[in-house]
């Protein structure tokens, strides 16, 4: 491939002269006539004829680094350009390591999940929160302000996530914080950003003036299936239905905020997915929001027995990689990527300056423990505004979290997209590694392919060069 107007790599041209080694993260997917190739660490995308593969397959096994000619000589280029060759001394697993440590430890600015209230007008079947009726107190809304000003560096950014229960129920606590951390923000110089999760049921004009004085840009909506599932699921107490309500404010809301809706699949639901997205495109939303695909999971002890419904998440991995085929060829915007992008790390959780804040100021790193702060907390806020360890033993399973001491993780092609997975569920299963992982492991073929024929569905035409191939990075797919 000679690199279209699209580079795979930053502008410096490779060091022909200097040793080279195949990377760790090459994958391929051949599919006779064409093969697919992927390098994970740059997410450089590449598609070969079965001719052109041949000359890869020698470049890799180092048969023809002697050969000087000019084809094999810009196809080794594009190799290193794309990282599929990386130099001799490298040690890609040193490299991840330093950039995950870096990323946990080197504080760069304060992200934090807050939950208003944990109250919920739903009563879903498989939700993992212990509900109770409490709502954020005045003095305890004093305190997490407190807590963000003092955490909050100069000269960085802040990241915030409403959650709950619902915070739909506490727009009153939502709009109060806000305008309290843009004070600390615009004092300190740092950018700040805000999303919210909600079911959606009380998006009304009353509470999107309280989004846009919080300054809320982004709501994530989830919804179950087709509208006889998901009124079964997702309903209110009394079992009243909600999708209709739930659709028609993301028709008035769509315009103002970008909203993500989250489908959730699981075994009860998948074949009613088809019906959901059909009644997307008649509500003219199939450009206007974005979707993506979750995996219904039973996280904990309050989600338990919904398990029996739950996909494995290698059941789940296919499923989806057909749900996202099915969504892209008919035109819908896929929230994040069919490929996801390289992380640093996977979660916050396991980082510094990050911290999931419940209704009562208590401190948790993952809001999958909401209502168990007591046994799953790391502390709690001081009236100050400190940040008070009262269980260190937790904090240090968070912090010590480290996928490179797992050998399944370590030696994985995609552990730079995922950096060990969720350490929630991983050390909850009894270090099952399966139960944490980003589901492209189980998928990649389908995955990469779809990702290929997207890359390539976004030109009008595909410049061929040496590679007969577009190379693209992942962050356009």
């Amino acid at each position: 491939m000679k690199a279209s107007a699209l580079r795979i790599l930053p502008s410096s041209e490779p060091a022909l002269g200097e040793a080279y080694k195949p990377s760790l993260y090459n994958y391929f997917v051949d599919k006779g006539d064409t093969v697919w190739g992927i390098n994970f660490r740059s997410t450089a995308l590449v598609r070969f004829s079965r001719d052109q593969y041949r000359g890869v397959e020698k470049l890799l096994s180092g048969q023809a680094f002697a050969d000087d000619s000019d084809s094999l000589r810009r196809l080794k280029e594009d190799l290193i350009k794309g990282k599929f060759l990386v130099p001799q001394d490298l040690d890609e697993i040193q490299l991840l390591k330093t950039r995950n440590r870096a990323s946990r430890f080197g504080v760069r600015g304060l992200t934090l999940i807050i939950a208003p209230t944990l109250r919920c007008n739903f009563s879903c079947d498989y939700c993992y929160v212990d509900l109770n009726a409490n709502k954020m107190k005045p003095e305890v809304r004093e305190r997490v302000a407190r807590f963000f000003d003092k955490k909050l560096p100069e000269d960085t950014s802040a990241s915030v996530v409403w959650t709950g229960g619902d915070p739909s129920l506490a727009m009153d606590v939502v709009e109060d914080l806000s305008l309290r951390f843009l004070e600390s923000c615009e004092r300190k110089r740092s950018v700040y950003k805000a999303n919210l999760i909600t079911n959606g049921y009380l998006l009304d004009e009353k509470m999107r003036g309280h989004l846009r004085n919080s300054k809320v840009t982004n709501l994530q909506i989830s919804l179950d299936g087709s509208r006889e599932f998901h009124d079964v699921i997702r309903c209110l107490p009394n079992k009243k239905p909600t999708y209709d309500t739930i659709l028609r404010n993301v028709e008035d809301s769509c315009e103002e905020f970008n909203i993500f809706l989250r489908i959730n699949v699981d075994s009860k639901n998948r074949e009613k997915i088809p019906e959901l997205l059909d009644d997307l495109d008649n509500r003219d939303l199939t450009r206007r929001v974005s979707i993506y695909f979750a995996h219904v999971d039973d996280v904990n002890e309050n989600s338990a027995s919904y398990h029996s419904a739950c996909l494995t998440p290698k059941k789940y991995a296919d499923v989806e990689a057909a749900l996202l085929r099915l969504a892209i060829d008919r035109g819908f915007k896929i929230g994040g990527r069919v490929l996801t992008r390289p992380v640093d790390t996977f979660c916050g959780a396991n980082s510094l300056n990050f911290f999931v804040i419940d209704s009562s100021s208590n401190l948790l790193k993952c809001y999958h423990d909401f209502g168990r702060a007591d046994e799953h907390g790391v502390g709690r806020i001081g009236d100050d505004g400190s940040e008070v360890v009262t269980n260190p033993y937790n904090l240090l399973k968070w912090l010590g979290w480290d996928p490179f001491e797992i050998e399944d993780c370590k030696s994985c092609k995609v552990l730079p997209l995922c950096m060990g997975g969720c350490s929630h569920k991983i050390m909850n299963s009894g270090m099952d590694i399966e139960r944490g992982c980003l589901k492209l492991r189980f998928s990649m073929d389908e995955i990469v392919q779809l990702a290929g024929e997207t890359a390539l569905r976004k030109r009008d035409s595909v410049s061929s060069g040496s590679f007969g191939c577009t190379g693209t990075a992942m962050s356009n797919v």
